[in-house]
């Protein structure tokens, strides 16, 4: 239990960081007519990922708790398609395409479509 309690700590920890990061770039980069702040926080949280995961990862002294503060924590925070580009970059790895096409496929249409039921179920709530 004790561990758990510790990977909990680092990946909440980690998260705050990533989520203040977040923040801070939406603050910086207007996003007025185009979502540039989203798309930056996305590709940068995609970089750092690859950055990091492979760094850790490549290691014989593997840090997992720098893997669960940083990869899962911060990159989750700062962004979750960081997460979904390495769950692609791995089955891919894995020369699973048809699992890969099938993941894109449904995470994002299927994160529109869960976007659009969210509106329409708070609309018939609240009307």
């Amino acid at each position: 239990m004790q561990i758990i309690l510790k990977e909990v700590l680092l990946v909440f920890l980690g998260g705050g960081l990533g989520s203040s990061f977040r923040w801070l770039i939406n603050k910086i980069i207007p996003s007025d007519t185009f979502p540039y702040s989203t798309i930056s926080v996305n590709l940068i949280g995609c970089l750092l990922i690859g950055i990091l995961a492979g760094y850790l990862l490549s290691h014989s002294h593997f840090k997992s708790d720098m893997y669960y503060l940083l990869v899962i924590g911060f990159c989750g925070g700062l962004t979750t398609f960081s997460a979904f580009a390495l769950d692609n970059y791995n089955l891919i790895k894995s020369n699973d395409f048809f699992n890969t096409i099938l993941y894109i496929t449904l995470s994002v249409t299927g994160c529109i479509i869960m976007v659009y039921a969210g509106f329409y179920i708070i609309q018939k709530i609240l009307n």
